[in-house]
């Protein structure tokens, strides 16, 4: 490792998380896994990376791994020399492939996501609060890639992929981002009553979800024209204490079905994690590695 350019600082830092990972004793193997991270992602980084870090830690953990993920994939990496503009760009032929990664955190106010109380076994996790935090994550990427467009930072024609990160959510992993996405709602599991045997499985339809104002919020972005610039949704729950080994593999990667010819992204693209796509009003997943 190089020494002499580490991703911790001793400075006073005002996210408490950052300041945990860099003093505990106890996270030597974390302190280790966000510093190869960064050995393999300070070529490519923008100037004021380390220093956000300072203010957002996790935020910036997930650029950082994301973009290792694709490194280590195979992928070329644009180096940013600015703020401006999405978080990553890939270098593709014929045309870039922009990310724009976001790590939302529980909320705050009604529509928070409540945390972990220790020695509490709950009856019903706050699933709908957890789907409106990512939801709304995507609705605010989204406005941001208008903004893109509009300020000719990236071109309308160009794949743009919106990554979220629910790691440090409180009750994420018990929510499937499809949910997000498109038109389900709790999953249905059908008997034939006479022999007692399951003979379909499904999920409910539900199109919206409403925020403690009863104001609803779309649930079905990927059925929805309205947001045909996104080709695609990217999603992971990791953080730097609970990832995988092998940096990727749990990765959920699903294509907008309604995303315009120009910005549509071939399957296979990345064949890491699990990929989604639509057929035939039909959902398929294919588990790559």
């Amino acid at each position: 490792m190089n020494t002499t350019h580490l991703f911790f600082s001793k400075d006073n830092v005002p996210d408490p998380f950052y300041a945990c990972i860099r003093d505990d004793p106890s996270r030597k193997d974390d302190r280790n896994f966000v510093e190869e991270l960064w050995q393999e992602y300070a070529p490519h980084a923008e100037p004021e990376f380390l220093e956000d870090a300072k203010r957002d830690f996790h935020a910036k953990i997930w650029e950082m791994y994301l973009a290792c993920v694709f490194l280590k994939n195979g992928l070329q990496l644009q180096k940013k020399t600015k703020k401006e503009g999405p978080d990553i760009c890939l270098s593709v032929q014929p045309k870039p492939i922009w990310i724009e990664a976001i790590a939302p955190r529980s909320g705050t106010g009604a529509d928070a996501v409540p945390g972990y109380k220790w020695g509490v076994v709950y009856d019903e996790t706050p699933k709908d609060k957890v789907l409106l935090r990512f939801t709304s994550a995507i609705i605010e990427k989204h406005k941001k890639y208008q903004n893109y467009i509009r300020d000719k930072i990236i071109s309308k024609d160009d794949p743009y992929i919106i990554a979220v990160n629910g790691g440090i959510v409180p009750h994420a992993i018990v929510v499937d981002i499809l949910s997000c996405l498109f038109s389900y709602g709790d999953p249905v599991v059908i008997f034939d009553k006479r022999t007692k045997k399951q003979v379909d499985f499904g999920h409910e339809y539900r199109d919206t979800i409403k925020k403690s104002n009863d104001a609803p919020v779309s649930t079905n972005i990927f059925e929805d024209e309205t947001y045909n610039g996104i080709s695609a949704v990217l999603y992971s729950v990791s953080n730097v204490v609970i990832h995988p080994k092998n940096i990727g593999t749990e990765i959920q990667f699903v294509h907008n079905p309604m995303a315009k010819n120009e910005n549509k992204l071939p399957l296979g693209i990345f064949q890491f994690g699990r990929e989604w796509w639509r057929e035939n009003e039909e959902l398929k997943g294919k588990k790559w590695g």
